[in-house]
């Protein structure tokens, strides 16, 4: 805590001194001025607890002192005492107490009545320091409350930032998890499928291994297409187009000297993420026509057309010959998720007519999200 400071204002050096010896203490600073101009200068370079002013000085009285200090922000508040050795009457008091005088001393001082007066204002400025000194202490834990509640709800949002994507990644996982399913039942039906297609035209032991070894081949590259590569650089993209990758999936489905997928059209460019994506729902549509429709039934045929109409590619699947008709499905299982999920990926639609003699569908993408 800092000195107390007075500000002592006489014209006469010998009065000064005399103030100064009454008034010497620890802890309180004595600025003397001989004059009032002298005295507002020093006012203007410290701050003081109590002014003891002489109201007789050439010059600038005491009184102007007074009314110059009410006039000014900074040292309105500092309350005067005037010092005088002239009468005491009434009105010489009441201008002294009008110009902002909280109090008279007259000459001769009595130093027992300065003192008690003084040590008042000296009492009084330290209070005022030792809450200052508490207001700022309060300001400061004040503050550092303010910074820890920032640093727990920072905490927190990261928290809950972890939880989400904790909370994402087991979603993701799950996800993984029942297509690792879905594909594991699908390939065990397909690999089925494909037994019984090469059993139908194999006129031996080894013709039959060497075609269910071709088309095993063939199903195992289609379902690399579904995958993106894990071991290409990040700056590596993989290309194609639409008709190439249609090819490629119902490869294995095929039969030698009788074609059964007829694939007719123009064709698009083909890369990136939405080359996987429709990678994955066209597999997906391969491995339910091989597993209810038409391609699994040996007079079965598959009829694609791609069509580039405008800014859109439309892909027609028309499906005849089905072993048995198929409805609707009454529930979505995965592969519905699956397929949901690629559309909305590509901001593609896909409508299906189920008729008798097979599925016929209709898939419409924007050209701009097959190569993104």
């Amino acid at each position: 805590m800092g000195p107390v400071s007075f500000l002592l204002v006489d014209d006469l050096e010998e009065n000064l001194l005399s103030l100064e010896a009454l008034l010497r203490r620890d802890g309180l600073v004595l600025l003397k001025a001989r004059s009032g101009d002298q005295a507002l200068e020093i006012l203007l370079r410290n701050e003081v607890a109590l002014a003891l002013v002489d109201v007789q000085m050439p010059g600038l009285n005491g009184f102007d002192l007074a009314e110059l200090m009410r006039g000014s922000d900074r040292t309105r508040r500092i309350p005067i005492i005037f010092i005088t050795a002239g009468t005491a009457d009434s009105q010489r008091r009441f201008r002294g107490y009008e110009a902002g005088a909280v109090d008279f001393i007259q000459k001769p001082i009595e130093p027992d009545i300065l003192r008690s007066k003084t040590d008042v204002f000296f009492d009084l400025y330290r209070q005022r320091q030792q809450i200052a000194a508490q207001r700022d202490t309060l300001e400061a834990q004040a503050e550092a409350l303010r910074e820890a509640g920032l640093r727990k709800d920072e905490f927190l949002a990261s928290l809950t930032l972890d939880i989400t994507q904790h909370k994402h990644a087991r979603a993701q996982q799950d996800i993984l998890l029942r297509e690792i399913n879905h594909r594991i039942k699908n390939l065990f039906s397909v690999t089925a499928g494909l037994i019984a297609l090469s059993a139908r035209s194999a006129t031996s032991v080894d013709a039959f291994a060497a075609d269910l070894g071709a088309r095993l081949q063939a199903l195992a590259r289609a379902h690399d297409l579904t995958l993106p590569d894990l071991g290409a650089k990040p700056s590596a993209e993989a290309t194609t187009t639409v008709a190439t990758l249609m090819k490629a999936i119902v490869a294995p489905h095929e039969q030698a000297g009788r074609p059964r997928v007829s694939i007719t059209g123009s064709d698009a460019p083909l890369s990136g993420s939405a080359l996987t994506s429709l990678a994955l729902l066209l597999h997906e549509l391969t491995t339910n026509a091989a597993k209810y429709g038409a391609l699994s039934s040996p007079q079965g045929e598959l009829i694609v057309d791609i069509e580039a109409d405008g800014d859109v590619l439309r892909l027609d699947w028309e499906e005849r010959g089905a072993a048995v008709a198929i409805e609707a499905p009454a529930r979505e299982g995965f592969g519905t998720v699956l397929e949901k999920a690629v559309l909305r990926g590509l901001s593609g639609t896909l409508s299906r007519d189920w008729r008798p003699a097979g599925l016929s569908l209709s898939l419409q993408i924007p050209l701009g999200r097959l190569v993104g």
